[in-house]
This record gives C-alpha cells, sequence and structure tokens, in this order.
C-alpha cells in the first residue's frame, strides 16, 4: 500500500508510528510543514522517507498534486481540513484514494463546531472517507459531524513507545524511585504555565520536605518559571532525550488549562511516571485514573495542585511505585504497532466494502 501523510508539523512520535507502517511493507509520501523556533524538532529524523515534500507557511497546491501523482497513493492520512492545497489533492484524488481526516479536536459545542455540523455533509463529506481521532473525546465529535460509528477510527496519537518503555524499564531496576515532579511540555496559556508557577510557589511554602520541579519546554511564559526556586527549566528537550529525563523524575504534572490530547501524558505513562493532570487533558480519559496512577484536578485551580503535588509527595516509596506500574499498563492502550494496525486494517476494509464506502460513512448527527 501507498500511504500519503499530509501533515503540518512533524513530531518523533509521528516518524515513530510511520517507521511500523514502513516495516510492514508499505510505501511513504510525507507532506509537511518546517519546524519553528518553539519547538525546533529536527526533521532528519524524517529522512529515511524517499518521497518528501516540506513548505513553510502553505504547501503549493500545484507542486503538491504533480508529486501525487506520480507517487499514486492508495491512502492518505490528512492532517484537518484547514490547508487549502490538502483539500484540493483530496477532491483530485475522490473516487480513486481512500482519504481520511485525521484531527485531535474534541467536542466543545462551541459555535464554530457547530457550524461545521450543519456543513459537514455538504462540505467534509466531499474531502473525506473516513476520520481518525485518537479518542473518545474526539469521537463524539466526529459522531456529530456526521460520520458513521463504522468510519470512525481511534487510536489516532501514539508515543513513541518503546523508546519509553526504556525509561519504565530502568526505573524498575533501581530500589529507590526519584524524588522531583516534570513538567514536559509548552511554556504558555493554554498549557497551565502560569498556575503551574504560583502552585508550585505555593507547594514549596507549605512543604517543608518539596520536591525539585524540573521543566522540559520553551515558549513565551518561560520568564514566570525561570525566577521561582527550585524550578530547573532545561529548555526545549529533542524527542531523543526526553525519556532520559522522564526516568530520573518522580511523577509527571500537567496543569493545561485546554489541551485536546496530549501526547506527554502518553509519553509519561509509557515511561512508568504517575500523572497529576487536569480534567482538560484530553488524554487522561483513557490514560489517568484518579487515585490509581495518579490525581485529576480542576483546571485553572493552583490550590487543588498545590494539594495534588503534596499529597503524592507524602506517599510512601512502594504506593509510588504501584502508581508507576499502574500508569505502565495503562500506555498499552496506544503504541505505534497498534496505531499502524489500525490504518492498515482499516484500509483493507475500505478497498473491500469498495467506491460505495464513503456514502455508507454518512450517519446520523
Amino acid at each position: 500500500m501507498r500511504v500519503a501523510v499530509l501533515w503540518t508539523h512533524l513530531s518523533g512520535y509521528l516518524n515513530a508510528c510511520l517507521l511500523e507502517l514502513a516495516k510492514a511493507g508499505h510505501e511513504l509520501f510525507v507532506g509537511y510543514q518546517r519546524p519553528d523556533a518553539e519547538a525546533p524538532f529536527l526533521d532528519t529524523q524524517f529522512s529515511w522517507i524517499p518521497h518528501r515534500y516540506s513548505y513553510e507557511l502553505a504547501p503549493n497546491g500545484q507542486e503538491l498534486m504533480q508529486s501525487l501523482e506520480v507517487f499514486h497513493p492508495d491512502l492518505f492520512l490528512v492532517s484537518g481540513w484547514h490547508k487549502r492545497a490538502y483539500r484540493h489533492v483530496c477532491r483530485q484524488f475522490a473516487g480513486r484514494t481512500m482519504r481520511v481526516c485525521c484531527v485531535d479536536n474534541p467536542w466543545e459545542g462551541t459555535v464554530k463546531q457547530w457550524g461545521g455540523v450543519l456543513t459537514s455533509r455538504w462540505y467534509l463529506h466531499s474531502i473525506f472517507d473516513a476520520i481518525f481521532v485518537p479518542g473518545e473525546r474526539q469521537a463524539v465529535f466526529a459522531r456529530k459531524l456526521g460520520f458513521a460509528e463504522s468510519c470512525i477510527w481511534q487510536g489516532l496519537l501514539a508515543c513513541d513507545h518503546d523508546r519509553f518503555r526504556t525509561a519504565y524499564d530502568q526505573r524498575l531496576a533501581n530500589s529507590k524511585s526519584p524524588c522531583s515532579f516534570l513538567y514536559p511540555g509548552r511554556l504558555s496559556a493554554e498549557k497551565g504555565t502560569a498556575v503551574l508557577a504560583d502552585a508550585y510557589r505555593n507547594y514549596r511554602q507549605c512543604e517543608p520536605r518539596a520536591w525539585p520541579l524540573v521543566i522540559a519546554g520553551e515558549g513565551p511564559l518561560r520568564h514566570l518559571i525561570s525566577s521561582v526556586p527550585g524550578i530547573a527549566p532545561k529548555g526545549f528537550v529533542q524527542p531523543e532525550e526526553l525519556p532520559g529525563i522522564m526516568r530520573e523524575a518522580g511523577c509527571c504534572v500537567l496543569p493545561s488549562l485546554w489541551d485536546h490530547w496530549g501526547v506527554a501524558v502518553h509519553e509519561a505513562t509509557a515511561a512508568g511516571l504517575p500523572v497529576i493532570c487536569t480534567s482538560r487533558c484530553g488524554a487522561a480519559v483513557h490514560l489517568v485514573r484518579d487515585r490509581y496512577n495518579g490525581y485529576i484536578v480542576e483546571p485553572g485551580n493552583a490550590d487543588a495542585l498545590v494539594q495534588a503535588m503534596a499529597r503524592f509527595s507524602r506517599l510512601s516509596d512502594e504506593r509510588r511505585r504501584q502508581m508507576g506500574d499502574a500508569s505502565y499498563l495503562l500506555s498499552l492502550q496506544f503504541t505505534p504497532q497498534r496505531w499502524a494496525e489500525i490504518v492498515i486494517e482499516r484500509a483493507a476494509e475500505f478497498r473491500h466494502i469498495g467506491q460505495n464506502a464513503r456514502y455508507q460513512c454518512v450517519g446520523q448527527a
């Protein structure tokens, strides 16, 4: 099978998923936007893919179309529908190639989303044959958009599980779990950076044996954490370095005010880390169980975050280990291997059904 992946920004976890497709004998084409300053992923990690097309802000539709006509894909995996050139390509390949929309948006009932629901049957279903989402919160939106259950794929986002599992294996070999918190993410408003800074400052004041907080990430709100005692900022961390940082941490803290999914949740659980996160982390629905492998707190509530951090740092070493083991078991729901299996099996089902499958994928909103 020849798979064209039309994406925005690349990531290490996408690379891991595509490698699994390649291992299964499938040929790949990747279109992507070049890395930006705040998340400078090394796109050289994708150099193993011979068919690539990169762009600065927007792809050139004519150039992209020419490259794809030569590649002749059997399947499109497209990140959303906001790129005009990607929409154009999907229309041109209607009836000859399966086209799958990949989105991580959960259903929130906004005016914009209701507008999408009202126009989806005439707009979205003329471009895509199926939709690929991370989990159940996003599947609710997919159903609202009119996709039948048979055409909603779940399991879109998976971390480089094998890489992070090594951190879990190494943690098992140690007699004592580390005593430090870790925040791996962008320093921005929607990620709850201001809440984290306030909460950690208060946590240090009320906890006599406070744990340090390591920050692995960059962003516009870096100044909020740079002068807080006990916080160790490491800046942006390349994907291959993050498992080592997680191995040295005792708990992952994610105070997001708004996060469609949050692959960092999956990375942390695959590394055997308990997780403190807000209910706005989309991945928490599948990967975090309150007081089983971490704590779920109210978004924007610094006091609740302080209490969760204090409660966790007071736990016995044995209890923290149990929570870490539970995290790892939950992480096995999503892996690059499973991602590749979903893509391969679903595409085969579509070919078996035939070209009329697109119309069968329109369900009831």
